[in-house]
């Protein structure tokens, strides 16, 4: 597994350079050959030597692991970045080598670099040979202790190359301490951790690489706050090149991270907005947790731009508005008689399946009452399409609500596109303006609403489909028919079920509680000082005037007028020569309520509003026999509310 660049140092070190190669040099070299897809290369030194030659070694990166004798692994592992293992000699080693001495006489003499074998000693009892052991630290240390071991009569000697030199010089025989299985198994664990490093080296590059082409800037910090790594995303935002901003402190570089806080409480922030240079982004720092432990903190910005296109992607692809009914029948606002029987018969229509016709004026709330209705019916969780069959050319409109197969005409998508009807599946259809439809397009929906399955355009084949129709319109249906512009068949198809809105002329007692529900709105969005009052202050005329725009009308007025607060709120009332100019609709002959409205007090909404209410909650008690907990019940109030209004109204 491991590559054929990688190389593995054997440092064998001596008290002094040997002459020739030494005897353990022997022993790795004749190893060698079992390891052909690894550089191993043996190397004699002495033990002054040994740091200098491996620091160089190192420094031209000619070397990957280390292996040495047991001292001088553990002296250079102390100044070395790259791995160094240790070939230590074990209580099997000096079994062996004493086999091999006792064929050389019955005295042994092991000697040993620093300190004596003490396990060795403790067992000589036991050998069959009598066995001499002695420390030495220097080659002249080394040189007497062979000296001596000669004149007690040992016919061989234990010890390292240096030891085993010096014994042959002296006629008596040397064995070498380490064994071969001892150096084979230092030499399978460098390769052991050739193979770990090859691993992290690919990952590191993959990572690497990784970080390379996201868009997004990435830099992580170690525990100090110092760049470890960052890609040229980051280096692009910070105006510098990623090799200028490494061991550099992150804070320096960007000076509005709260860097320290996250370094000191080991937590992080998310979706902060900085400046990096002249350029704001999004930033989110994280810690980087290694086993439990924080080894740093990485570092993700993003330009706000790209977040911002991000974001708009995403509500495109959501389609938010197509395809849910964002309103409910309870916002409908208004307490007038004919709002409130629209509603009750809506609330009854939304548990049928059946198909309902909308009509009523334009703003009337027609959509609006179309998506309550499908809030309100077993239908909810499916989807609500609406389509405005005014919007669209015939053509488009067609393919729009039947779809097409692939090759239906030119320039339809491949594959072919479902139509909204399709979409619609298992929801609601709401079908705006149907009076605008053209005739020939109304002869497809017929068929539609009588087979409950579409046909796409170019297709042989009809796909059934379980929608609920609802239809609108601001026309005059009968009239339309005798016109020839609409189908007799179509409209009793369509003409089941029938809710009629009311405009907001017929319904002046409504046009408080809209006017609340409208500017509670605005206020959110954000609005001038005296907003919230100058919708009081209008009363008065918005009451009087004749709404042909109905309440999407009455929006328009409401968010001019609170925009506008500050010049028309005067300290005596309204300014009215402010008004005219302003809402010019409101000032018309007749409508203006006199020369100088004064600024109304809590009355002047009970005069408009509360007189509507009165009227409700008694029209309900009568309908309820006088019942009070009965019409408590009906009005959302308890009973003791009930009581205190109609108190208040004598």
């Amino acid at each position: 597994m491991h590559s054929s660049d990688s190389k593995v140092v054997v440092l064998i070190s001596h008290l002094q350079r040997p002459r020739q190669r030494s005897r353990l040099a022997q022993v790795v070299s004749g190893l060698t050959a079992d390891y052909p897809d690894t550089r191993i290369e043996v190397l004699d030194t002495s033990v002054a030597e040994a740091l200098q030659t491996a620091r160089e070694l190192e420094q031209r990166g000619e070397v990957d692991v280390f292996v040495c004798a047991g001292a001088t692994a553990a002296y250079l592992r102390k100044h070395l970045a790259r791995p160094v293992l240790a070939m230590r000699v074990g209580g099997g080693d000096l079994l062996r080598a004493l086999g091999q001495a006792k064929a050389h006489g019955r005295q042994v003499a092991v000697l040993s670099y620093d300190h004596i074998n003490q396990d060795l000693q403790a067992l000589a009892a036991l050998f069959t040979v009598q066995m001499h052991q002695a420390a030495y630290t220097s080659l002249e240390q080394a040189r007497q202790a062979v000296d001596h071991a000669a004149r007690l009569g040992c016919g061989s000697i234990i010890g390292s190359s240096t030891v085993v030199e010096l014994a042959e010089q002296a006629g008596l025989q040397g064995v070498l301490s380490l064994s071969e299985d001892t150096v084979r198994k230092a030499l399978e664990e460098a390769l052991g951790i050739l193979d770990s490093q090859r691993i992290e080296i690919a990952k590191r590059r993959h990572l690497d690489a990784v970080l390379q082409h996201i868009p997004t800037g990435v830099a992580a910090v170690d525990n100090q706050g110092l760049v470890q790594s960052l890609n040229p995303a980051l280096a692009q935002l910070l105006g510098l090149p990623a090799s200028a901003a490494l061991g550099r402190p992150l804070q320096a570089l960007c000076p509005e991270l709260d860097l320290q806080q996250a370094l000191q409480d080991g937590t992080g922030e998310d979706n902060r907005v900085i400046r990096l240079g002249a350029q704001a982004v999004v930033s989110n720092l994280l810690p980087i947790l290694e086993s439990g432990e924080r080894t740093g903190l990485v570092l993700t910005c993003q330009d706000i731009s790209a977040v911002q296109r991000a974001d708009q992607r995403i509500r495109v692809s959501r389609r938010p508005g197509a395809f849910t009914a964002r309103y409910r029948l309870e916002q409908l606002s208004g307490n007038s008689r004919a709002n409130r029987e629209m509603l009750q018969l809506a609330e009854r229509f939304a548990a049928s399946h059946s198909t309902i016709l909308i009509t009523g004026e334009s703003g009337t709330g027609k959509e609006l009452l179309a998506q309550g209705i499908h809030n309100a019916s077993p239908r909810r969780q499916g989807p609500f399409v609406a389509i405005n069959c005014a919007a669209f050319p015939e053509t488009l409109l067609e393919s729009e609500l039947f779809g097409y197969e692939e090759g239906a005409f030119s320039g339809s998508r491949k594959g072919g596109k479902p139509g909204l009807f399709e979409a619609a599946h298992r929801g609601t259809l709401f079908l705006d303006e149907i009076g605008d439809m053209p005739v020939s397009l109304q002869t497809r929906l017929l068929r539609v609403l009588q087979e409950r399955e579409v046909l796409r355009l170019g297709s042989t084949e009809p796909i059934a489909i379980d929608v609920r129709i609802i239809a609108a319109t601001h026309q005059d249906l009968g009239t339309a028919i005798d016109q020839g512009r609409f189908r007799t068949d179509l409209y009793y198809r369509l003409n089941i079920l029938r809710l009629q809105t009311t405009p907001l002329r017929e319904r002046p007692e409504d046009i408080a509680l809209i006017c609340r529900s409208i500017g509670q709105r605005l206020l959110v969005q954000g609005q001038p000082p005296g907003a919230a009052q100058v919708v009081t202050a209008l009363l008065p005329y918005l009451v009087r005037h004749a709404w042909p725009g109905n309440v999407r009308e009455l929006e328009n007025v409401i968010e001019r007028a609170m925009l506008s607060a500050r010049e028309l709120l005067r300290d005596e009332g309204l300014d009215e020569q402010y008004l005219a100019r302003v809402l010019p609709e409101l000032c018309q002959e007749g409508q203006l309520p006199s020369r100088r409205a004064k600024a109304p007090q809590a009355s002047d909404l009970q005069t408009v509003g509360k007189a509507a209410q009165l009227r409700h909650v008694r029209e309900t008690l009568d309908s309820c026999q006088g019942d009070l907990d009965e019409a408590a019940r009906r009005l959302g109030i308890s009973r003791t509310t009930l009581w205190r209004r109609l108190r208040a109204a004598r």
